[in-house]
């Protein structure tokens, strides 16, 4: 009974669902105060100490909102792709150890890296079917952008995921994350940098964010979306930003090690997890505000031209790391 209501806690509390609804918001914030800082804006300033509660907020009156089901859309579709969208991504999340193990106790076995990296473009995919359910050319264009790039960057997403799993000798997030002793952004630096430019596009964010471009296309696959379809649909892309920086800190920074000084390591693993990711967030939205949006035929280029050729290279590399250097250190 005792282990029962354990493992609802763990999936509903912490480091479950209400832990990654918080915490996401708070990494919106976090996203929107240094967008502003360097645009020499305020940004979220008067809800909550500082803005802190205006993510909360927003979702909370968009779910206040009329909802609108456009009569030509695929309804099913239409309504139920930004639910499942972030469903996929939140269980995704389970699978990532936050406070050194995953979020559903014993759920880790071997290969789960793939399998996460799946659950990535069947998230994805509901994105697609979002904007291709809902009837409008605006969306049409915008959902068939979002399948083109993620067709494209998960190819060398997948094979920038391999060279931690070749230093770890795994395909086992939990076996990846206590084999950095010395994290694999140090050892594989090339392989990290490639990764965070990789999951820019993958997460459609600057100077990726053609899917939803506001000059070109309205708002892409979300424009006939409003009241709590918009709200989930908004939800979703961004617990996918916090699944990215959280899947390139077990991959590259050690997810959850780091010093423990006293008692309570799940607290402190906890800890260092949530500063690295938040690390990750501000490098990424430096990223965002530093580069001005592709197009989307740049996009494309820039994936077959540059990042896959980049890519090979680099699992070249670090599966010669892997080989000879890596055992001798």
């Amino acid at each position: 009974m005792i282990d029962y209501l354990w493992l609802i806690f763990r999936v509903l509390v912490f480091p479950g669902f209400t832990f990654l609804l918080f915490f996401t918001m708070f990494c919106d914030w976090i996203e929107r105060k240094v967008e502003a800082r360097m645009q020499n804006r305020m940004g979220p300033s008067f809800t909550g100490p500082r803005g802190l509660f205006q993510p909360l907020a927003d979702f909370i009156k968009l779910l206040t909102k009329e909802e609108i089901t456009p009569t030509e859309s695929k309804k099913n579709f239409f309504r139920f792709a930004p639910i499942l969208a972030l469903s996929v991504l939140v269980f995704a999340l389970c699978f990532l150890p936050i406070d050194g193990t995953s979020v559903i106790p014993n759920v880790s076995f071997g290969g789960d890296l793939i399998f996460v990296m799946a659950l990535v473009s069947v998230a994805n995919f509901m994105l697609f079917l979002a904007g291709w359910s809902s009837a409008n050319p605006y969306s049409s264009i915008g959902a068939a952008r979002v399948l083109t790039q993620f067709l494209g960057y998960d190819i060398p997403l997948l094979m920038l995921a391999l060279a931690p799993a070749f230093l770890a000798g795994s395909l086992t997030l939990a076996t990846i994350v206590s084999s950095q002793w010395v994290p694999f952004a140090v050892l594989a630096p090339w392989a990290f940098v490639l990764f965070i430019i990789t999951m820019q596009a993958e997460l459609e964010k600057d100077p990726f964010d053609v899917p939803h471009a506001e000059s070109e296309v309205v708002a892409g696959h979300e424009t006939e979306y409003s009241g709590g379809k918009l709200a989930f649909l908004k939800l979703a892309r961004d617990v996918q930003i916090v699944f990215g920086a959280s899947l390139i800190t077990v991959l590259f920074l050690g997810g959850a090690n780091g010093p423990v000084f006293f008692g309570f390591p799940e607290f402190w693993g906890t800890l260092w997890f949530v500063l690295k990711v938040l690390v990750i967030i501000v490098i990424s939205e430096y990223i965002t505000v530093l580069f001005a949006r592709l197009r989307i035929d740049q996009v494309v280029k820039a994936n077959w031209r540059i990042v896959l050729p980049l890519s090979v290279l680099s699992l070249i590399l670090t599966i010669s790391l892997a080989v000879w250097i890596y055992p001798l250190v």
